[in-house]
């Protein structure tokens, strides 16, 4: 009997083996066919815009004078809530939609992309004086 149940044990863990070795990969964002993998895409795509964003801002900071720095402070905390209302507005368009996830997080990462650009150049043009 202990045999008959080894043999079983062993022939379930080789099953669940196989089983666990063929799951279907999680969709990548290249090759995106449904909406909640689109979503995410994009979720996942404002997420690394903003921490380079996050990362040229703390970079430029401590180049600036302390009145400097508190006007970039903030201009940045305007921006913020002019991209955050702007794309708002943008995905308003798809209210209660599948896909509005997707063009609000597709907006806010071009908005943060094109305002890390511009923090960019500012610490460029602190660090050449």
């Amino acid at each position: 009997m202990k045999k008959i149940f080894t043999l079983v044990t062993l022939l379930g863990l080789l099953v669940f083996q196989a089983v666990a070795q063929k799951a279907p990969p999680k969709p990548g964002c290249a090759d995106a066919q449904d909406q909640n993998t689109m979503n995410r895409c994009a979720q996942e795509e404002f997420q690394k815009a903003d921490a380079a964003l996050n990362k040229a801002y703390q970079q430029l900071l401590p180049k600036l004078e302390a009145a400097h720095k508190e006007k970039l402070k903030m201009a940045q905390r305007a921006w913020i809530a002019f991209r955050d209302a702007h794309c708002e507005c943008e995905a308003f368009a798809f209210d209660g939609g599948s896909m509005q996830p997707l063009i609000r997080f597709s907006c806010m990462a071009a908005e943060t992309n094109a305002r890390t650009k511009q923090l960019q150049a500012m610490l460029k043009e602190m660090t050449s004086r």
